[in-house]
């Protein structure tokens, strides 16, 4: 178990793809760090491409206004957003270093992810663009997460966000069952507020990004670990077992099509009236505002259930700003990413989907600039709660201070294991012991690259 540790308050063919590159990319980097940059420009004619995430609607127009100011002030260069599926993020960086084509930047890549490209030599050191901004001003732990080994910072932390359980307050008060903390309160307040159309919650049960982001939750929740703190793969044990056999156990309470949802249709589900809750990020206020509003008074969210006897443990995002260590634009790229940490601009951003994404710049957290949104202001207390997650929470690459970093936590992620073990187990009935042990095979061969 991994109660030792007090909780705070990608495939493989990835890692392979690395032998071709391995000599660029350290050439990259040992260039990219031999001269000191400074946030200056000359005028020249070049296309950076920026790959994000985070690409809902709002958040587009957002990049699209934050571009048209870029390049008025850096005549010459132009910027491309490159729109990437959460779903498909691990394989098209497969195909990308491989084939020698990658972005100049990349926006909002996960913790796991950045750290597993960090591990293989992938990406260019980040000192530049914060102290542009200063760096003084970000919160310490996301400085600390993406500190390498020479000291020097190799992604930029943008923001941060936590997975909650978020509810409806109406139809829980009408079920007469107090707001879970533990899954058995869940699996019970579940099972009440599923009745007729209604459905107590929605999970994703498909192999999909969500799937495989939300296991690490469950399994360190029920006390589990996937790596110890020695390297050693320790997945295959009675508290992971729990963590998927808690999935199916929720199943009867998810609507019909949970079998292929992932971050998108959870939250729709919740959304539109179909789930009485789920778990997500502050996204849930806008979407709800914008296409359910009826309902917009009645919901709310809280910190996530966990396991009794099991721990209080949170995924915080960490999403970062990286620079791939062989792109073509770098110094570009780096003066692309400063504007984009620049007060006006990253309050722009954060504006796109209010509360989804909480800011880390500690001047930014605590102003008046980013506070004053009519959204922020409606739902206080709920941002207040995932505020508070979000600074007790951890990366699942490392989740506890104490713990070592779990430099392979991407590929682990991008390799679909914990998806497929939720299908075997929900779906094909195969017993969670089974299905656990299989996957514990799957990721030593992985940690073996």
């Amino acid at each position: 178990m991994n109660k030792g540790y007090t909780a705070r308050e990608g495939k493989p063919n990835l890692v392979s793809r690395r032998k071709i590159l391995k000599t660029g990319a350290a050439a990259a980097v040992t260039a990219a760090t031999a001269s000191v940059w400074k946030p200056s420009f000359a005028k020249s004619d070049k296309t950076i491409r920026v790959w994000t995430v985070q690409n809902s609607p709002p958040q587009l127009e957002a990049y699209a206004e934050i571009v048209k100011s870029f390049e008025a002030a850096h005549q010459g260069i132009k910027v491309n957003i490159e729109p990437v599926s959460s779903n498909d993020i691990w394989p098209k960086l497969a195909a990308a270093l491989g084939g020698g084509d990658v972005p100049d930047s990349i926006s909002q890549i996960v913790c796991p992810t950045a750290i597993s490209l960090y591990d293989q030599g992938l990406l260019a050191p980040m000192d530049d663009v914060l102290n542009a901004v200063g760096m003084d001003d970000w919160q310490q732990n996301s400085l600390d997460i993406y500190t390498g080994k020479d000291g020097g910072k190799f992604a930029a932390c943008f923001a941060n966000n936590s997975i909650n359980l978020w509810y409806r307050k109406d139809l829980l008060e009408d079920a007469g069952m107090d707001v879970p903390v533990t899954w058995d309160e869940y699996v019970a307040a579940a099972k009440k507020m599923t009745k007729g159309d209604m459905y107590g919650c929605s999970l994703p049960y498909g192999k999909t990004h969500m799937t495989n982001t939300i296991m690490w939750t469950f399994i360190y929740q029920a006390g589990g670990l996937v790596i110890g703190p020695d390297g050693s793969v320790v997945f295959n044990s009675p508290e992971t077992v729990a963590a998927f056999e808690f999935m199916k156990e929720m199943r009867p309470y998810c609507p019909e099509g949970a079998n292929s949802y992932s971050w998108g249709e959870v939250l729709t589900a919740y959304v539109t009236g179909a789930a009485a809750s789920c778990p997500y990020t502050g996204r849930a206020m806008i979407n709800t505002n914008n296409q359910n509003p009826a309902i917009a008074d009645h919901i709310s969210c809280a910190p996530y259930p966990y396991m009794k006897g099991g721990v209080p443990w949170w995924t915080s995002a960490f999403e970062t700003l990286t620079i791939p260590a062989d792109c073509q634009n770098m110094e570009e790229a780096k003066l692309w990413n400063a504007w984009c940490l620049q007060d006006e601009q990253y309050i722009r951003f954060l504006h796109a989907v209010p509360g989804h994404q909480i800011p880390v710049r500690k001047s930014i957290a605590t102003g008046a600039a980013y506070a004053n949104h009519p959204l922020l202001e409606k739902y206080q207390d709920e941002v207040a709660v995932m505020a508070d997650v979000s600074s007790k929470g951890a990366p699942p690459a490392k989740p506890f201070p104490d713990f070592p970093l779990i430099s392979k936590a991407g590929d682990i992620q991008g390799s679909g294991i914990f998806a497929e073990i939720v299908q075997r187990v929900v779906i094909n009935n195969e017993s969670a012991k089974s299905a656990v042990a299989w996957g514990h095979d799957q990721i030593a061969k992985i940690m073996e690259y």
